[in-house]
């Protein structure tokens, strides 16, 4: 899996020579395939040939494309890489569903101590919303995590916040959203898993339920990077504050007791849910933990 997530912001022509990614601009510039995580095509005057799109997609690099609005709208995803393509899909639809709530369980009270964590760094601790993380049951049936949500944003925004509002913070936390979203749809596709057969979300419109499901914990990532660069948004979002918020793929994150880039986070999340759903059991799943946010060094 490769390190280096490229960004395309001005008119560009990407193709494919000898294994290397092309980028034809005012210059040309080569980079290796191998090192290439994720490309953020940005600007309506871009191309990319067939067999750079196959040659991406063979090695799993999310290639992300965007709306008007310059908001992630689509993601190119490797199809049929896994082998056992079929064994992995009949396991998934096997799932015991008492697996299913209580890994959904596991997913929510991570989620919300996040929350918690990504207040905390903001200097707003809340014990009403740790306490909230540990009273969820399994398959959440109290619903801990909308009364969570509601707590959280009213104290990490003020009273007034609300997701449903068309602003530049919206704007900021959708970006952020839909490329982890993006980035935990191609490990669940390169596992051989199918995305749309979800955890807990069930949208029969929504071909990425699982997705879904497995980034909620990643999601105060994007809160906090966001909270804490209030001042830099404007009216509406910037380049530099896209480029950074798909930066956050290669900040730390600490999981199983080791720290690892966001990235690769969602690598460990993916592949332990899907042992999970082969031993029939919820002991397994490794999520992550909010630290600080900085990047991950690299020897």
């Amino acid at each position: 899996m490769g390190f280096r997530n490229i960004y395309i912001q001005k008119p560009t022509r990407l193709s494919i020579r000898r294994q290397q990614l092309v980028i034809q601009q005012e210059e040309d510039y080569t980079i290796p395939v191998d090192d290439i995580n994720s490309i953020m095509i940005d600007h309506p005057q871009c191309t990319i040939t067939t067999p750079a799109l196959s040659v991406l997609a063979e090695a799993e690099v999310a290639v992300f494309t965007c709306d008007q609005k310059h908001l992630p709208c689509a993601i190119i995803l490797p199809v049929g890489q896994y082998f056992k393509k079929f064994e992995a899909l009949t396991i998934q639809i096997h799932v015991r569903s008492k697996l299913k709530d209580r890994l959904w369980q596991k997913v929510m009270k991570q989620k919300i101590a996040n929350q918690a964590k990504c207040l905390a760094l903001n200097g707003r601790p809340s014990v009403e919303l740790e306490v909230m993380g540990k009273q969820v049951i399994e398959g959440d049936r109290s619903h801990q995590e909308s009364q969570a949500a509601r707590l959280y944003f009213r104290l990490l925004f003020n009273d007034q916040f609300t997701r449903r509002t068309d602003d530049v913070l919206n704007g900021a936390l959708n970006y952020g959203y839909a490329i982890i979203r993006g980035a935990v749809a191609r490990d669940i596709c390169a596992y051989g898993f199918e995305p749309a057969l979800g955890l807990f979300h069930h949208n029969e419109l929504n071909p990425f339920n699982l997705a879904d499901d497995l980034m909620e914990p990643f999601r105060p990532f994007v809160d906090l990077w966001v909270s804490q660069n209030i001042e830099q948004l404007e009216k509406v979002l910037t380049s530099e504050n896209k480029q950074a918020l798909f930066a956050l793929l290669f900040t730390e994150v600490l999981i199983d007791g080791e720290y690892h880039t966001l990235n690769n986070a969602i690598h460990k999340v993916v592949s332990s849910y899907t042992m999970c759903c082969r031993n029939d059991s919820a002991a397994g799943l490794k999520l992550p933990e909010l630290v600080l946010l900085r990047a991950h060094e690299y020897e």
